[in-house]
């Protein structure tokens, strides 16, 4: 009887909750996990969006100086005569052309923060300068060399900058339509 006098206030302690008897800590059970991931580096990142484009300025086409070079060339059958064969004087021609763009664009700034920070936006506006380059095409060109296969030139400078006044005055046509209010 010693021993079941024993195991019964054994087995009574054994049922009380362990809260009475321990100091043991309870937590929350209560989390949730969200899969994510942190890109919290502290760097920034700068884009820039274009809001507005439009050209500020361009040359009056009667204005255009075209720069002429010449060269001397071998060729064969000379306007289609087999029997012309002879040193020609060739000429070419450029021209440059700079006018102003005026551009309206957003610049963002982004942060990769913990607190995730608003990103920083202001509206800049810029002048560039810009050029752009004509070439007189030799294929308009008033005399040609080959058979089969002709190549074409200019035998006058003046051929030459007609050509590439003609090319530099239809590009300033159609950017007149972009021009600036």
């Amino acid at each position: 009887m010693n021993k079941v006098k024993v195991i019964i206030p054994l087995l009574l302690l054994a049922a009380l909750p362990p809260t009475g008897f321990s100091e043991e800590k309870s937590e929350n059970k209560n989390i949730t996990i969200i899969q994510g991931q942190s890109t919290a580096d502290g760097k920034s990142q700068v884009t820039e969006r274009l809001l507005e484009e439009c050209v500020g300025s361009l040359p009056d086409p009667a204005s255009l100086d075209p720069i002429v070079s010449s060269s001397s060339e071998y060729l064969k059958e000379i306007n289609g005569d087999p029997a012309k064969n002879d040193f020609v004087k060739i000429y070419t021609a450029t021209l440059e052309i700079n006018y102003i763009v005026k551009q309206k664009a957003l610049i963002v700034v982004t942060t990769n923060s913990v607190q995730g920070q608003e990103p920083v936006m202001k509206v800049l506006e810029k002048t560039l300068t810009q050029s752009k380059k004509f070439s007189s095409n030799s294929a308009d060109g008033d005399l040609y060399a080959g058979r089969s296969r002709r190549q074409y030139y200019f035998s006058t400078p003046e051929g030459a900058t007609k050509d590439v006044r003609n090319r530099a005055s239809a590009w300033i046509k159609q950017q007149s339509a972009v021009l600036c209010k």
